[in-house]
């Protein structure tokens, strides 16, 4: 019998129960579109979050392959391939338990919570990138210790459901295949673990522009593509395009920034993972100019890193080169996450640190987005960040504004209680003082003063007319020293006075190989190869030394009438067989200006074309294509100072150029003729078996240019001493050429046909070394007359280097 207390509870619980009802969120089979299309905005994002769960699987490699993408052109109107997105990992793979409980719920994510490992995201939302980009999305998994599985997803039949649709009511099935079915499928020959994804009846239209566009932002979306982690892009279509051509069928790299480093002025800072100190180093094109240690004032922030790069003109120029976009097109400071980038931060036109905003108020004063490129990355094991569910940014918190606050109204507020601008605002104003201040921009200038902006492309066309500006010692030491007044609090710090002492010379050395980079990048290509821009940049360059060649030759066409005239009226008999019997002694007073005015034209165009020559100082440096144009000018130039030279003596005509001449004899009366000028260099020529008649077609004009490159050689290599040896045998003629200088230099002891090669050089004990062209444009003379040359030893003859010519 109950108690009236007992009676009164069960009554009050039967008119609860009519007053209530239980009840529990219902999720409908349109979800699927929220948290699918309406989260992940666009295909690019879609894609590069199916790659960030394969490397959240442990996979070192993800294979992103692009099938029949673009329909070809010559199959317009029949049945073509269906254009197919696979993405395939070798990570842990899942069970059917996993996929079951953990890839089918929605929203769960295993990565929540979990900080002993670096996740790239923990949404539990990124699978449903594979409705984004296809209706139909095949799934196949292998995990070590299950099955092969296959689970096919239709996305339509979760689309234009009712009311009473819940997502969980479209039944899915997880097959179990066969390995030699699950490997056929997948196309691989074998796979342990992981997981591939098929995406088939794409709901996007794809065109060479959007890959384009897929690929830069697969190349920014990981700092670590280079090392632990790799993208490979896998493709079957033929593009038109020469950049998707360089790019199909390779990992996509992400390095920009390493190969910027030692040609920008940059600034490196780090917050450690326990959140103590700030140590920031602020680099010179590579060198370091100072660095320093400080207390960390910012709470929020730990294990936090920052690398902002200054892009002066030629370092703007030396990225569009090299890496076929234009800087700002590529965009600015980008963030990365966890290793993974932050869209839209860094974009093209996102101003997200205010850069653009201040830079409007002082144009000459402050940095902007198109001057600076750099990351910032964050490892953020507290969880002080939050990532934005739909991936378009960081929520404004705390910690966002500590790292980023650039308004004066948005302060962070710092562990001392002062309000202070966000880390990364106050690295980059750290940057700032040291280019505006320090080096003032560290323009580049007209040596005539008529042109205020010069660009990059005007260096290329004339390096004698511009160039880098002188920079002030005095002014980096004291922009230096502003970081005493930080509102930092140093530890330590270090000031690199030699290197502020170079900070010229170190300027110099950047102008230098900002032209052999211009050759590098055209090394290989062909005239038709070369870019609309590359091609008006060596039109102009050809056009100036075509032009100055041309006005030579005119000079010297009038020199040889000149010399003709005054040899007739002073009836000089020559002999049948003499090449070169006349003397300075013939020639006016005018036509001896005359002679002297082509030759310092000459020398100009021969040391214009020099300069452009020397800037490749770096063995590593391959000098085909376009070195091989401008060394053509170069011997031209050689070739009309010689004839300047030879008319001087002999009334030389250039229309008889080549004929049959006494070898032997030629160079005997050219070395007597001469022997003046070489002993201005010290050097003493006696000749053996001067009696021999050798006679061939040649060209007496490069005969000339060959000898003076090898006594030049000789003089410079401290000879003082030549010894030059004629033998016939055989009907050949041998002229060995031997001097008692150093002999030729370790550098090419073990491969001595080395020094014949184009731009070969070591630097001789006289300190006057060449531009590397002589001995390989002498091989290539002899060669036109049917002769050879080649190092015969040192110490063969006399003491130095010896060569062997031989004429056949």
């Amino acid at each position: 019998m109950l108690e009236r207390d007992d009676i009164n509870i069960k009554l009050d619980a039967e008119e609860k129960d009519e007053n209530s009802l239980n009840v529990n969120f219902i999720a409908n089979a349109g979800v699927k579109d929220i948290v699918g299309r309406g989260l992940i905005y666009n295909d690019n994002v879609a894609i590069i979050e199916l790659i960030k769960n394969s490397k959240d699987a442990t996979s070192s490699k993800v294979i992103l392959e692009l099938r029949d993408i673009i329909k070809p052109r010559d199959m317009l109107g029949e049945i073509t391939p269906e254009p197919t997105i696979v993405i395939k990992d070798y990570g842990v793979g899942m069970s059917k338990k996993g996929i079951k409980e953990k890839w089918l719920n929605i929203a769960y994510s295993e990565k929540k919570g979990n900080k002993n490992k670096q996740y790239a995201g923990n949404k539990g939302v990124g699978r449903f990138s594979c409705d984004r980009l296809g209706k139909v999305l095949e799934l196949f998994t292998k995990s070590i210790d299950d099955d092969y599985l296959k689970l096919t997803i239709d996305w339509t039949e979760f689309e234009n459901k009712g009311q009473h649709d819940e997502i969980s009511s479209v039944p899915l099935r997880i097959d179990v295949l066969h390995e030699e079915d699950f490997l056929n499928e997948i196309d691989e020959a074998s796979f342990k673990q992981g997981t591939v994804l098929v995406i088939k009846g794409l709901r996007s239209t794809w065109n060479e522009q959007k890959l384009k566009k897929l690929l830069s932002e697969i190349e920014k979306f990981s700092p670590v593509l280079d090392d632990s982690f790799s993208v490979y892009f896998k493709t079957n279509v033929d593009f038109k395009d020469s950049y998707l051509k360089r790019k199909s069928n390779k990992n996509i790299n992400n390095n920009i920034l390493d190969k910027l480093s030692f040609r920008t002025t940059y600034i490196k800072s780090k917050i450690g993972n326990d959140g103590k100190e700030i140590q920031t180093t602020l680099y010179f094109q590579g060198e370091v100019i100072y660095e320093y240690t400080a207390v960390n004032p910012y709470i929020a922030l730990k294990g936090i890193s920052i690398e902002i790069h200054y892009l002066d003109s030629l370092s703007k120029s030396y990225f569009t080169k090299n890496f076929g976009v234009k800087p700002n097109d590529y965009g600015s400071v980008f963030l990365f996450y966890n290793s993974f980038r932050i869209s839209p931060y860094g974009n093209e036109k996102n101003d997200w640190l205010g850069l653009d905003q201040r830079k409007s108020q002082g144009t000459t004063r402050n940095l902007g987005t198109r001057e600076v490129i750099g990351k910032i990355d964050i490892f953020d094991q507290d969880e002080a960040f939050s990532v934005i569910t739909s991936r378009e940014g960081l929520a404004h918190n705390q910690a966002y504004y500590e790292l980023v606050a650039y308004d004066s109204d948005e302060k962070a507020t710092l562990e001392n209680g002062k309000e202070e601008y966000g880390y990364v605002t106050t690295i980059i104003r750290q940057l700032e003082n040291f280019v505006v201040k320090g080096t003032d921009w560290n323009r580049l200038i007209d040596k005539l003063g008529e042109n205020k902006s010069v660009s990059a492309d005007d260096i290329i066309r004339d390096p004698d007319r511009f160039t880098v500006k002188k920079l002030s010692s005095d002014s980096v030491k004291k922009a230096t020293d502003n970081i005493k007044n930080s509102h930092f609090e140093i530890i330590d710090s270090n000031i690199n006075e030699d290197v502020i002492s170079r900070v010229q010379s170190i300027n110099d050395e950047k102008y230098r190989g900002f032209l052999n980079d211009f050759i590098e990048k055209t090394k290989d290509k062909t005239l038709e190869e070369l870019s609309p821009k590359e091609k008006g940049v060596v039109k102009k360059i050809l056009e100036v030394s075509q032009n100055r060649v041309v006005e030579a030759n005119k000079r010297v066409e009038k020199a040889e009438v000149t010399v003709k005239k005054a040899e007739k009226d002073l009836k000089i008999e020559k002999k049948k067989q003499a090449y070169l019997l006349a003397t300075r002694r013939t020639l006016s007073k005018d036509a001896d200006g005359l002679i002297h005015t082509i030759k310092i034209n000459n020398i100009e165009i021969k040391e214009g074309i020099d300069s452009i020559i020397d800037g490749l100082e770096y063995d590593e440096i391959s000098k085909e294509d376009l070195i091989k144009r401008l060394g053509d000018i170069n011997l031209y130039a050689v070739k009309s100072l010689k004839m300047a030279e030879i008319a001087t003596r002999s009334g030389f005509d250039k229309e008889i150029d080549i004929r049959n001449v006494d070898i032997v004899q030629y160079v005997k009366e050219y070395l007597d003729i001469y022997s003046s000028s070489f002993g201005s260099h010290g050097l003493t020529v006696e000749l053996i078996g001067g009696e021999i008649e050798f006679i061939r077609s040649v060209s007496v004009l490069s005969l000339s240019i060959i000898l003076d490159n090898l006594l030049s050689n000789s003089s410079k290599w401290s000879a003082r001493n030549v010894l030059v040896n004629f033998v016939v045998e055989d009907g050949a003629l041998t002229v060995t050429i031997s001097d008692d200088g150093t002999g030729l230099s370790e550098l090419f002891q073990s491969n001595p046909d080395e020094i014949f090669s184009l731009g070969a050089r070591d630097e001789p004990p006289e300190g006057v070394s060449g531009s590397g062209i002589g001995l390989h444009y002498s091989r290539g003379l002899l060669e036109e007359m049917n002769a050879s040359i080649e190092f015969f030893g040192n110490g063969t003859y006399l003491s130095g280097a010896c060569f062997k010519v031989l004429f056949r």
